[in-house]
């Protein structure tokens, strides 16, 4: 699939009411799920990725990095506890679904796609640019606290592919997604299917 459409398509979904109002839901989702969350001695465990690997995987990494750089700033006046604003995070916000989104939008739903992304996510958006973040507001060293994160995240991008894929998954054959894509996505889709069909190659798809 050519770059050009893969990203038209996607900014094409603003225009649509559907998009949208759907927007609207998973962000409302994902404003209740982060105040939830398992918590361990060391870290804690969050669900409202999932939503944001989900946006990306239905409308594309334009749409995507809208819905994510409006979830972060419409997240901080409703869940601000004080804290001062710092633009870094909401790069780093648009920047991951914007990832998702070119990684996921119209192929095909693979584990170890959606493994790879997330590690990529992770490495990119939370270890380097989220540590770098935290060490500007702290005035503390980037590798004070690199170490630290390492372990999380791990768990993290094991517990948010697998559980992410499930979902997908189920939601797909209960026909919910087909509810939220557009005409254009779901043709490319289809394409995918035919080819998978003539394809007689090991089909590991990343």
């Amino acid at each position: 699939m050519r770059k050009a459409s893969l990203f038209g398509d996607s900014y094409n979904g603003l225009k649509k009411l559907r998009t949208l109002t759907a927007l609207a839901m998973f962000m409302a989702m994902s404003l209740i799920l982060a105040r939830f969350s398992i918590r361990f001695p060391e870290f804690s465990l969050t669900w409202s990725p999932i939503i944001k690997m989900y946006v990306g995987m239905l409308f594309g990494p334009v749409t995507g990095a809208v819905y994510g750089c409006a979830l972060d700033l419409l997240g901080f006046f409703i869940n601000n506890r004080g804290d001062a604003f710092f633009p870094g995070y909401t790069f780093t916000e648009t920047l991951g679904v914007f990832l998702y989104g070119l990684a996921l939008y119209k192929k095909k739903l693979s584990l170890p796609r959606i493994f790879a992304i997330k590690l990529i996510v992770i490495i990119i958006c939370n270890l380097i640019l989220g540590t770098l973040w935290l060490a500007i507001m702290t005035g503390k060293g980037f590798w004070f606290y690199l170490p630290a994160r390492i372990p999380s995240n791990i768990f993290n991008l094991i517990a948010h592919s697998l559980v992410f894929y499930l979902i997908a998954q189920c939601l797909n054959r209960a026909g919910v997604t087909r509810l939220f894509r557009s005409a254009d996505t779901e043709r490319s889709l289809i394409g995918i299917k035919k080819s998978d069909k003539n394809d007689t190659s090991d089909g590991g798809n990343i």
